[in-house]
């Protein structure tokens, strides 16, 4: 199976799963007015703020997301939270290698809620990905753009089929793709070449 790029599918969500709050020393001394951080997990992202004069925010797509611990101090043991800390693929936006969600609680659900999702959001975009490579294999193109806003990506190429019902078939799907936006005139017009035998 060759290897997708996944940062070329950009989150999208806005539906909320989970959102949490450090139970910091912060937090605990003013009631919970004062929060450092804040962490939104959507669908397709983990959406995480930082600051408390200014706030900083950053998102983690979930795709990114490989693995998922929990660290717990004595302290945090007593208070009931701990630190869910995420380890991510090399390919994400911001060129971390882990992010820490600190002081949570319900720390192995909102891990397991994370990963599950996670999962979820790479075998989609996998699936997707085959997809959208073996129609326009099918049709006989050479290239496919598989995200939104995203670069053309090899896929594998048919040949010609002979037979006026074929080609027309054919022809018929590279008018779909390009109306569709999945061929640019350039690249229907050399799959509708090399239908035509040309």
């Amino acid at each position: 199976m060759s290897t997708i790029n996944f940062s070329q599918f950009p989150p999208a969500s806005q539906t909320v799963l989970w959102q949490g709050s450090p139970s910091d020393f912060a937090s605990m001394a003013t009631g919970g007015r004062i929060q450092t951080a804040g962490y939104v997990l959507t669908e397709d992202a983990l959406r995480f703020a930082s600051g408390v004069l200014s706030t900083r925010e950053e998102q983690v797509p979930l795709w990114a997301v490989l693995d998922a611990d929990i660290q717990q101090s004595l302290a945090q043991k007593t208070r009931g939270v701990a630190d869910l800390r995420l380890t991510l693929n090399q390919q994400n936006p911001l060129g971390l290698t882990n992010v820490v969600l600190k002081s949570i609680k319900e720390a192995k659900s909102v891990r397991d809620l994370i990963l599950q999702q996670a999962n979820a959001v790479r075998m989609h975009w996998m699936t997707f990905n085959q997809q959208q490579a073996a129609y326009v294999a099918a049709a006989g193109a050479s290239q496919i753009v598989v995200g939104p806003g995203s670069a053309s990506t090899p896929a594998p190429t048919a040949q010609p089929v002979a037979g006026g019902g074929d080609i027309t078939a054919q022809l018929a799907k590279l008018g779909e793709m390009k109306e569709s936006g999945l061929l640019t005139d350039a690249e229907f017009t050399a799959a509708k070449a090399k239908a035509l035998g040309l």
